[in-house]
């Protein structure tokens, strides 16, 4: 009984080790960058500031959903950490299939924007 218990503790603690890896990192400043699908109203008045380019490796471990968000938020601390945008347009995200010993890729392109508001 003893053993099963310290079995089930140790696959716990394995799987929490295993998905932090595969968790988003932001720093709290790119936390707070907003992403569009499209330039908006919000972004009148904002500063253009550049683009923005990231080539995500897809995580067997992820759903496609969280794939993409993970992608999304590469985009957001590239811009973040090149321009210290607050703000993305999402230009595109295509998912590339993986084969014959490639991995499967997520590519996206976004411009930042920094919108100073009061």
């Amino acid at each position: 009984m003893r053993k099963i218990k310290m079995n089930k503790v140790l696959l716990v603690i394995a799987s929490v080790f295993l998905l932090s890896g595969c968790s988003p990192e932001l720093t709290k400043e790119a936390a707070q960058v907003r992403s569009h699908n499209q330039v908006n109203k919000l972004l009148d008045g904002c500063k253009k500031l550049g683009q923005v380019t990231d080539d995500y490796e897809v995580k067997t471990m992820l759903n496609l959903q969280e794939n993409k968000t993970q992608a999304r938020n590469n985009l957001k601390q590239k811009a973040y950490d090149n321009f210290y945008a607050d703000n993305i347009v999402i230009l595109s995200s295509r998912y590339v299939e993986g084969g014959f010993g490639e991995k499967a890729m997520i590519h996206g392109r976004a411009v930042a924007y920094r919108c100073d508001r009061d």
